[in-house]
Order: structure tokens, then C-alpha cells, then sequence
């Protein structure tokens, strides 16, 4: 059985779902998403303009990220992407979280910064293969402007930008110093925490020229791993057992913790005060601070439905795994965590996030 993945290598979560798919062994073609595809296939039957989909082989579509894994898990065999030990899935959920919605900053920061004309260019191969340079990049500018007009709204500013710098740089250090010991989040072999991460890793801040140079300069045990997932060098080891989560990846958790918690904590009180049926992709706007540095960010009530998932393993941890658990969170400032209840329970539907 063959899928298809409608993708891009310039798209960050079409990253995370082609690395995911080449690691699960799953027969797959992946086909670009140009003007004519998008009108033809796409938005006839995803409704809005977006990728990575995937098409299975009866037909059906299956959009988001962790609806694809979720899917290709549930309707194939091998290895699950998700760790035999409670604990080890609670913490992947939490890294999740943070690849997902919080390394966006400096993704789309570097992107926007350091690498807008190479971009232009790459969107503009993406909608038009067949069109010439100038036409591209004219194409291309067009279609940019959608995403480049998002960065202020994630709180990307001149004021900010070097606090999402410095904090990033530090991540690649912590991150830098775990490969040091483990091949990938788990051990021996990746997990969805890892493709969660490569996500953004890869397609912004490795594949973009400029903040690739810097990836391979200042953490080339990361870029390393990067380069792992993407040619598929997955070695031969195991992940680590039960609830053993290496104190390298505590930072991850902590930066996690005190510079996206607080955001997602605001966010839940706007989703406590909202009415309605249709929710909106963003809930206004929440303060944030990155390395004493403080600014605005859209509210997205995504990034609770990340967190809920979380929350759910948390939730099924029996009295032992909550104790390693809260360990943890206790050492990585995540107490918030332990008492965290999303306001309104999230789901999707017909391709949307949504009231449960």
C-alpha cells in the first residue's frame, strides 16, 4: 500500500511528517503542493491551504502532523514512535509541546531574519516548478508575504529578537551536550520527541543557509543528528526503559517550562473566557518573556490541545510513575504542570482544532 504525502522541504512540519514516515518504513510518495495541486486537490478537500497531508491508500486524508502519526500508527506495524514507559510518554508529549509551538520563534525568526531572500526563492520553486528565476521569486515574494507577516505576531521584534537568539543558542548548547551521551532523546532510537524537534530543526534552522551555518558552527553534534534523521541513519541500539528520562534533556524541559508554560497558562485563561462554537486559530494576544526579555504573542489555542495530550499521560501515570514524574517537573521548574486543567476540552474536526 502506497501513501502519498503532499509536502515541501521549505515547510517545517512537512519535516517532522516525512522524517516520521521514512523511519516507520512506510511506502510513500511525496509530491510538491504547486498552484495547481493546492486548488485541484488540496483545498477541495482539506478546505484551507496547507501542508503536509496525507492521502492513504483508500483515499482518505489525513491532516496535521500528529493526526498523520497517529494514523500511520494505529494502521501499521513495527516500531511504535512512542516510548513503552509512561513517564517517557508524558515527557515526550511535553517536548512535543515545545518543538511544535515554541521553537517556531526562533524557526521563523532566523527564516525572516537571516534567510528571506533564499526563501522567497524556494517558495516560489514550490508553487511554479516550471517558471522562470524572476517569475519565481515574484511568485514566491507573494506567497512569502503570508508567513513574513506572522513574525511580529508571534512577538519577533527588533526588541525581542535578541533575547530569542541568545535563548535558542543555549537550547543548541543543552541539546549539543545530550547527543555527547545519547544518540537521540531516548537513546537508541528516535522517538516522536525527536521528529517533533527535527521539525523545526531542519527545515528553518538546518536547511535555511544562514542559521544552518550557525546549527553546524556552534552544535555540530546537532546538526549531526539532523543529518541522522534526515538520510535515515538510525543506527541499531534501543531507547532507554521504564521511566528512565536522562537528566541532559532536563534544560529542555526547564526552558520549556519557564519561558512557554507561562504562555500557556495565559492562553487557558482566554480559552476559560471564550463562548462560542467556531474557535478562532488565536485568542488575542499573551505576554511572554525570553532571557528577562518580555513581548507579545498570539494566544493560539493549538498550543493547548499539544499540552492536553500531555496532560492525558500524566493523568495515567500510577502512583510511582507520578513520583518520577513530578521529580522531574519539580527539577525543571514544571510544578504549574502538575495541576494543569485545560479550560475546554480540545478535538479536531473536518481538518480544524475545535470544542470537544
Amino acid at each position: 500500500m502506497t501513501y502519498t504525502l503532499y509536502a515541501a522541504p521549505v515547510s517545517l512540519f512537512s519535516g517532522k511528517a516525512r522524517a516520521y514516515l521514512r523511519w516507520k518504513g512506510v511506502d510513500f510518495n511525496e509530491i510538491s503542493p504547486s498552484t495547481e495541486i493546492m486548488k485541484t486537490v488540496l483545498l477541495p478537500n482539506i478546505g484551507w491551504p496547507v501542508i503536509p497531508v496525507l492521502q492513504t491508500p483508500n483515499k482518505a486524508f489525513v491532516q496535521d502532523t500528529g493526526d498523520i502519526i497517529s494514523y500511520i500508527e494505529a494502521n501499521e506495524t513495527g516500531t511504535s514512535v512512542y516510548p513503552a514507559g509512561p513517564v517517557q510518554r508524558f515527557i515526550t508529549e511535553l517536548l512535543h509541546t515545545f518543538a511544535d509551538q515554541w521553537l517556531t520563534l526562533p524557526a521563523m525568526h532566523y527564516r525572516w531574519t537571516y534567510n528571506e531572500a533564499w526563501v522567497l526563492e524556494e517558495f516560489g520553486k514550490l508553487a511554479a516548478p516550471e517558471a522562470d528565476r524572476n517569475t519565481q521569486i515574484e511568485i514566491g515574494t507573494k506567497r512569502g508575504a503570508m508567513f513574513k507577516g506572522m513574525v511580529p505576531m508571534l512577538g519577533i521584534t527588533n526588541e525581542t529578537a535578541p533575547a530569542i537568539e541568545a535563548s535558542y543558542l543555549t537550547f543548541l548548547t543543552d541539546l549539543s551536550a545530550h547527543f555527547d551521551e545519547h544518540d537521540f532523546l531516548f537513546g537508541g532510537q528516535p522517538s516522536l520527541a525527536d521528529f517533533a524537534l527535527y521539525g523545526p530543526l531542519y527545515a528553518h534552522l538546518y536547511r535555511d543557509p544562514v542559521s544552518g551555518d550557525i546549527m553546524r558552527h556552534h552544535a555540530p553534534n546537532v546538526a549531526r543528528w539532523v543529518e541522522r534523521l534526515r538520510d535515515g541513519d538510525y543506527g541499531d541500539g534501543a531507547r532507554l526503559e521504564n521511566h528512565v528520562v536522562p537528566e541532559t534533556l532536563w534544560p529542555l524541559l526547564a526552558r520549556h517550562n519557564t519561558e512557554h508554560l507561562p504562555v500557556l497558562q495565559a492562553i487557558n485563561e482566554r480559552l476559560a473566557k471564550f463562548e462560542g462554537t467556531d474557535l478562532p486559530r488565536a485568542l488575542g494576544m499573551v505576554p511572554f518573556t525570553v532571557e528577562g526579555v518580555t513581548g507579545q504573542t498570539l494566544a493560539r489555542p493549538f498550543s493547548l490541545f499539544r499540552l492536553q495530550a500531555a496532560l492525558d499521560e500524566y493523568a495515567q501515570l500510577n502512583s510511582e510513575q507520578k513520583t518520577a514524574a513530578d521529580k522531574i517537573l519539580d527539577g525543571t521548574q514544571g510544578q504549574l504542570i502538575k495541576d494543569f486543567v485545560v479550560a475546554k476540552r480540545l478535538s479536531r474536526h473536518n481538518y480544524k482544532l475545535g470544542l470537544a
